[in-house]
């Protein structure tokens, strides 16, 4: 019995810089807005 063997593809890429601080600064915000709305719904 032979096999045969696909090598599997990596897609790769170079990272963006500023990504990863746009996006932990944009889920602050969205969860400091969620914080208020459900501060002002029990208050």
């Amino acid at each position: 019995m032979s096999e045969e063997r696909e090598e599997k593809m990596e897609l790769s890429h170079e990272p963006v810089p500023g990504y990863r601080t746009t996006f932990f600064i944009t889920i602050t915000i969205g969860a400091l807005y969620l914080a208020i709305i459900l501060f002002k719904t029990l208050a």
